[in-house]
């Protein structure tokens, strides 16, 4: 997979070629324009230099879950919605996986979980934004 190639990155190179999946992620997480951007900046302004992809989603994770409490699930996009009803280490495998197209191994590094435990949250993860995103339609 080319997505998240552990190969180092130029310092100078790393915020052109990294700044949309870091800004992606973070609106994701956050479910707001204002806080991803936030959290991006925080993220490329405490990095180290010459870290890969895969080290700044943790980055950026660790940041949101530092800095960043519940959101509010505002907007007319049904599926960010349900997105934003998982609690957050389940919102971040499935936004991780089934969005960034992560590997299991990937995300249980970004979440510091085993990688039993990243499938777990993974599956229960699905499920409930299945249930949120069904409830949400119906609501529509």
């Amino acid at each position: 997979m080319t997505f998240l190639q552990n190969n180092k990155t130029k310092p100078e190179d790393l915020y052109s070629l990294h700044i949309k999946t870091v800004y992606n992620f973070s609106y994701r997480l956050s479910g707001n324009e204002d806080t991803a951007g936030v959290l991006t900046e925080k993220v490329f302004l405490n990095h180290r230099s010459e870290q890969d992809k895969l080290h700044l989603l943790k980055l950026t994770w660790q940041t949101f879950s530092k800095y960043c409490g519940c959101p509010d699930p505002k907007g007319n996009d049904p599926f960010q919605q349900a997105l934003l009803t998982l609690p957050p280490d389940l919102r971040c495998a499935v936004i991780l996986r089934d969005i960034m197209g992560c590997s299991y191994h990937q995300i249980s590094v970004v979440l510091d979980k085993s990688d039993f435990e990243t499938a777990d949250l993974i599956s229960k993860a699905r499920a409930e934004l299945a249930r949120s995103y069904g409830k949400l339609k119906i609501r529509n």
